[in-house]
């Protein structure tokens, strides 16, 4: 993967969290400056996730903690195979939001 399509993965991801977000209903503010993305939640705790170009991953940190992930196969993936989405749901859980990722 090259670098325009790590960037265009991330944005296409971020794009897609926000939108299911909104979609659920959820009580929460994302906002994106320059490498990352913030979920802030009604009680003020964020989920923050970032680009890490040199790596060409996805990190993800939330009251659960702080997890890499790479492209691979068409998704975002960690060391052990786990999928971003389910670290996602589960941190936003945690955060006092209940959400599905799809």
């Amino acid at each position: 993967m090259n670098n325009a399509e790590y960037h265009q993965a991330v944005e296409q991801t971020w794009q897609q969290v926000e939108e299911q977000l909104e979609e659920q209903d959820c009580d929460v503010d994302c906002d994106t400056q320059g490498s990352v993305f913030t979920i802030t939640f009604a009680d003020r705790s964020q989920i923050v996730i970032n680009k890490q170009e040199p790596l060409q991953e996805l990190w993800l940190a939330s009251k659960l903690g702080g997890y890499h992930f790479k492209y691979q196969q068409g998704q975002w993936l960690n060391a052990e195979g786990k999928n971003f989405w389910q670290y996602l749901t589960d941190a936003c859980i945690a955060h006092g939001e209940e959400v599905e990722f799809t």
